[in-house]
């Protein structure tokens, strides 16, 4: 098909377009157009408001998540010191009964040799 017969298939078809459809349903979709247009900016506005739209009121429930997120961290970082606390301080609980075992068989046995003399 040449350019000539392919403008004269669209034109023939505008023409046929034209004829089957009234000047009155053509300002009808122009009209619906505009209303779809005008629909269109307000979602647009209500997704883009600087002030309290859509996208800055997900931007700030996302910063509350992960402030929230940081804050459990720092208590689960506060329960493992902890824990690692309560470990250390039972190592050196038993440290210090072994101390006291053999400072008492020490202080025994220098009585039993003092008695024997």
């Amino acid at each position: 098909m040449t350019q000539k017969e392919t403008l004269d298939a669209v034109l023939g078809e505008l023409r046929h377009i034209k004829s089957h459809m009234p000047n009155g349903e053509l300002k009808a979709m122009q009209k619906d157009m505009e209303s779809l247009k005008e629909d269109v900016s307000d979602l647009k506005f209500t997704l883009l408001n600087p002030d309290n739209g859509v996208i800055v009121n997900t931007n700030k429930n996302t910063e509350f998540r992960l402030s929230k997120q940081s804050k459990e961290s720092e208590y689960f970082k506060y329960i493992q010191d902890l824990e690692e606390l309560k470990t250390w301080k039972a190592g050196v609980t038993k440290a210090l009964w072994v101390i006291f075992g053999i400072m008492s068989g020490i202080i025994i046995r220098m009585l039993m040799m003092h008695k024997g003399v």
